[in-house]
């Protein structure tokens, strides 16, 4: 075996975040829009590597910049070694929680964002904590589809998506990371309202104007065939169709729900998102209606009283 192929293929890696950087800085670009660029385009990085390579820096920078959170503190520098940085960022080791809030000071970001699971970073107080709602974001936005994005490349469990119509699971920066999960043994499931259903002209007319995607046909053509062809080539990924009215999106990524409503006279991406953490009554809500709408997806026939009803959930393969 050619030992030196691992090698080729990191500084390939390397050499295409130094691009995607130099794009983002010509652009004036935020840092973590460049780290969710270098995610989506090198899905097998992890995100705290992601993160040294958006801002520039090689390992011996990243350490002396630990050290300079360390002393700002009063605290005797720890001087990590290179060969401990490497085993963070490629996932075979996990520093531990001290080290992890000094890399979010030094990154100006959060544990999770990193790779390192929900935010305790103490800005989610009282009841909102207790509740487990670790984000909020008004509307669908460069934001939240960077949190979806680190959520994503972080995932190791499961992502299982369920909405309207996810027209951004189709484009060229969303789907290759499912196949990139799918293909490392992560199962994906996306559930979409049927094009054809009434349930989907009825939301439509709730729309201020046309949308983009309410013609079904362009949508079966432009979203859904990509989504089942991508479903082909991987495997592990499994497309549904379902017939019934929905007041909102849920995605769920391991041990989190985020959650975008639905409203009235307003288009879907305008509603509110709430991303909730596993443990509470919350999640457990939602939890719930996932497993029930997975429930009918693997019935034979669909089950009373949902049949009576004409509720279907079915595989869609293309």
């Amino acid at each position: 075996m050619d030992s030196s192929k691992p090698e080729q293929s990191f500084r390939r890696m390397e050499r295409s975040a130094h691009d995607i950087r130099l794009a983002g800085l010509r652009r004036e670009a935020p840092i973590g829009e460049v780290v969710d660029n270098i995610l989506v385009a090198l899905p097998e990085v992890h995100p705290l590597e992601a993160h040294r390579w958006a801002n520039g820096w090689n390992r011996r920078e990243l350490s002396t910049r630990i050290d300079m959170v360390y002393e700002a503190e009063g605290l005797r520098p720890p001087g990590i070694a290179d060969a401990e940085l490497f085993r963070w960022e490629r996932g075979k080791r996990r520093p531990n929680e001290e080290r992890i809030d000094v890399l979010c000071k030094v990154y100006g970001t959060r544990p999770d964002r990193l790779g390192f699971g929900r935010d305790y970073s103490g800005v989610v107080l009282g009841h909102l904590e207790q509740a487990g709602l670790v984000d909020l974001f008004p509307r669908t936005a460069a934001e939240s589809k960077a949190d979806l994005v680190g959520r994503l490349s972080a995932a190791t469990k499961r992502i299982t998506m369920f909405g309207l119509t996810r027209n951004f699971y189709a484009a060229e920066a969303m789907l290759p990371l499912f196949e990139h999960k799918a293909a490392k043994g992560i199962p994906v499931q996306i559930f979409i309202m049927d094009p054809h259903c009434d349930s989907r002209r009825d939301r439509y007319r709730l729309e201020p104007a046309e949308a983009a995607m309410e013609d079904p046909d362009r949508y079966t053509r432009e979203i859904l065939r990509p989504l089942a062809e991508a479903a082909a080539r991987v495997g592990n990924i499994e497309i549904y169709l379902y017939n019934f009215p929905c007041s909102f999106a849920m995605e769920e990524i391991d041990n989190c729900i985020r959650v975008m409503l639905y409203g009235h006279g307003k288009r879907g991406t305008d509603g509110p998102i709430l991303a909730f953490q596993e443990g509470t009554e919350y999640h457990t809500y939602f939890a719930e209606q996932l497993r029930w709408v997975e429930r009918l997806a693997a019935a034979d026939p669909i089950p009373e009283p949902w049949r009576s009803k004409g509720i279907e959930v079915r595989r869609y393969l293309g």
